[in-house]
């Protein structure tokens, strides 16, 4: 099982989950200079959903509308916290997103 994990400056490794987690556990995708992390983790029915994990270790799942079966993907947060993206609509069209703080 994948965990997401953050190293700080002194070298100490910390790991996480999202709650929700499936087999394929946590992928995390980016961090910014405050300390959050965006990534995305597969459900029980390998449905990808989105996450945001805030330095003190508070994880918020989240998941773009009209996202499909595949799921929402991001993959970079930027200093202000805002997050980019990509997801599948029904159709399996692909379409990218940003997530406001």
């Amino acid at each position: 099982m994948f965990r997401g994990f953050v190293r700080t400056a002194d070298g100490t490794f910390t790991t996480f989950n999202a709650p929700g987690a499936g087999f394929n556990g946590t992928s995390a995708a980016s961090i910014n200079p405050a300390g959050t992390i965006t990534g995305d983790y597969q459900d029980e029915n390998f449905r990808g959903h989105g996450f945001v994990r805030d330095k003190d270790g508070t994880i918020t799942s989240f998941d773009v509308l009209g996202a499909g079966s595949n799921g929402t993907f991001p993959a970079s947060i930027n200093p202000r916290g805002e997050i980019t993206g990509s997801y599948s609509d029904a159709s399996n069209v692909s379409h990218g997103f940003l997530r406001e703080p």
